[in-house]
């Protein structure tokens, strides 16, 4: 059984850009999506405990409650999926675990491993695979309340086709599981190999996914049958950008892979 929780921020602040879109989705019906037994899924709004915190404080804090939140699903035996604006939101989710060996599966249309060295703008929305890894800004890991990383290995990262220079040096020289968009032959035995590995998965799906590949739901469901989910982030949905909708459609449609029961 799922749990939704709304993160309706993007780099803390509210409903601006991304940060649309999780209100966007819930509107859509994706508690109705992933519903059990026609129940829909409970829905937990996550908002900052210092309405004044701005910038990089303004992100800590709202990672830290979700932290919380996330932590109240995990107790009441419910699989969180938190509807986010941007990935950042992963530090905070993987924080409210308790799993012992925690993976992750990463479907994005980047990887997410820029580092300070490799970005010049110093975008952190381009480094959270990095930060969740162990690679870079390590104290603002721990400020969110996540004190551990997960280890390279335990990575599966798939379905990505927008690789910057500086990631695809960091990739080639790191032991993440790398499956690009158009070669996903061997994806299937790269999760079936860390679902023995792990106690549990932190699966992240960028909301680019569903542009750049063919058969999403089917991607997304096969995550979902072959290891054990302990939570999943939707992020980077951004409704300024879907005039006709058509974006959200297909997020929802692809959505339907988490649930066997939605029809």
């Amino acid at each position: 059984m799922y749990s939704i929780i709304e993160v309706p921020y993007h780099m803390g602040l509210e409903e601006v850009a991304d940060g649309k879109g999780p209100g966007c989705l819930l509107r859509a019906g994706v508690d109705q999506l992933l519903a059990y037994r026609e129940m829909p899924a409970p829905v937990t709004h996550v908002r900052p405990r210092d309405l004044r915190s701005k910038g990089l404080d303004a992100m800590v804090d709202i990672n830290r409650m979700l932290r919380y939140a996330v932590k109240d699903a995990v107790e009441q035996e419910l699989t969180p999926v938190v509807l986010a604006g941007n990935s950042n939101s992963a530090m905070g989710t993987i924080a409210g675990l308790d799993a012992g060996r925690l993976g992750i599966v990463w479907f994005d249309r980047s990887p997410g491993l820029h580092t300070p060295e490799t970005c010049m703008s110093g975008n952190l929305e381009g480094m959270t695979l990095a930060i969740l890894t162990g690679a870079c800004h390590a104290e603002l890991r721990e400020r969110t309340g996540l004190n551990r990383v997960v280890e390279e290995q335990n990575v599966v990262l798939a379905c990505f086709w927008d690789v910057e220079q500086g990631e695809k040096e960091r990739l080639e020289d790191s032991w993440i599981s790398a499956h690009p968009a158009d070669s996903l032959a061997l994806l299937p035995v790269a999760l079936r190999q860390l679902a023995d590995r792990v106690d549990g998965v932190y699966f992240h799906i960028g909301a680019g996914l569903v542009k750049g590949t063919e058969d999403a739901v089917g991607l997304i469901g096969l995550v979902r049958e072959s290891v054990p989910l302990a939570a999943v982030g939707v992020t980077n949905y951004n409704p300024d950008l879907d005039a006709d909708g058509a974006w959200e459609k297909a997020i929802l449609k692809a959505l339907r892979g988490l649930n066997p029961r939605a029809h």
